[in-house]
């Protein structure tokens, strides 16, 4: 104790407080322990469970032409075939070599600008902290390609207690399992106003999933695409928490009673006119849920829910 001033100390009663710093910090949450999300095993590529990976023997190789020295632009833009096909091209066959602008997924995609958040109403999401430019490949979706029949008994066996599903349609008859291992993409949440959108491409044999910017998306903004969910086994419609002037209200597939039959190429149009119409069908990635899915996601939060 101070000396000639210990019985002063020692007799004077005042309440406690904090010091300042300390009360300033606990009024603006940071000494809140932070939600943290449930550990998993990041991957580089896809892993194949019950299947080996494909590889195409006779890759598709463009008509583009590679641009002189100089001239200021890349190869394989928007009218390049594969490109219009959702087929990546590979370095070694395609005619513009390492001009090609068309090799999204096999360029190292740096992911430092984005950052796991948690949202009150819809659990863990993903905020960037730098711009992305409309139609960049923001991540990749990767996880466990299993069969639905293998999904099902996961379900109900090392899922059985699960609060979180993170399930996306691969191929007819197949699923990309993302609980166990996967990327931090398995986190971006849904919104019926979304700066983002599933592409599946086509690369040496097997499909490539990822989410790219619909959109310029500044900085900070959390990135997020429609899940329009694909539901069966009679299970229920999820509650939108999305928070967009046009909210549908519920997680779903637009429903219209006066929906019109989709357009089909004429028989006079171009090869490659229909060709990318029948492409594009290839960018709807779409979440699933199974009834027993639906019982159990009691916490209503769309972060981590199904695929």
């Amino acid at each position: 104790l101070p000396i000639n001033y210990g019985a002063v100390l020692m007799d004077k009663q005042k309440d406690f407080r904090l010091p300042f710093d300390i009360m300033q910090a606990w009024q603006a949450g940071a000494l809140r322990k932070k939600p943290q999300p449930e550990p998993f095993v990041k991957i580089r590529s896809n892993v194949f469970v019950e299947r080996k990976r494909r590889t195409e023997t006779s890759p598709m190789v463009c008509h583009c032409k590679r641009p002189p020295p100089g001239a200021g632009r890349v190869g394989c833009g928007e009218d390049c075939y594969n490109r219009v096909m959702f087929y990546e091209c590979i370095s070694a066959f395609c005619p513009c070599g390492d001009q090609c602008s068309n090799q999204r997924f096999q360029m190292k995609h740096n992911e430092d600008h984005l950052q796991v958040i948690w949202t009150q109403e819809r659990g863990f999401g993903i905020q960037t902290m730098k711009p992305i430019k409309k139609g960049s490949l923001v991540i990749e979706y990767r996880g466990e390609v299993i069969s639905q029949s293998e999904c099902h008994r996961r379900m109900e066996t090392i899922y059985k207690n699960n609060k979180n599903f993170y399930f996306l349609e691969y191929e007819k008859g197949e699923v990309v399992d993302a609980c166990q291992k996967g990327t931090n993409a398995r986190f971006v949440n849904h919104s019926c106003s979304p700066n983002s959108q599933i592409e599946k491409w086509y690369l040496n044999g097997e499909m490539m999933i990822g989410i790219f910017a619909s959109q310029d998306i500044p900085t900070g903004a959390e990135i997020s695409y429609d899940y329009n969910f694909s539901s069966f086994s009679g299970a229920q419609k999820q509650k939108c928490r999305c928070g967009a002037p046009n909210c549908r209200g519920y997680i779903g597939e637009r429903i219209s009673k006066n929906k019109e039959p989709a357009h089909v190429p004429s028989t006079q149009s171009s090869g490659r006119a229909a060709k990318k119409a029948d492409g594009r069908k290839r960018k709807a990635g779409r979440r699933k849920v199974t009834k027993g899915m639906a019982e159990r996601k009691s916490s209503g939060k769309e972060s981590g829910t199904f695929h």
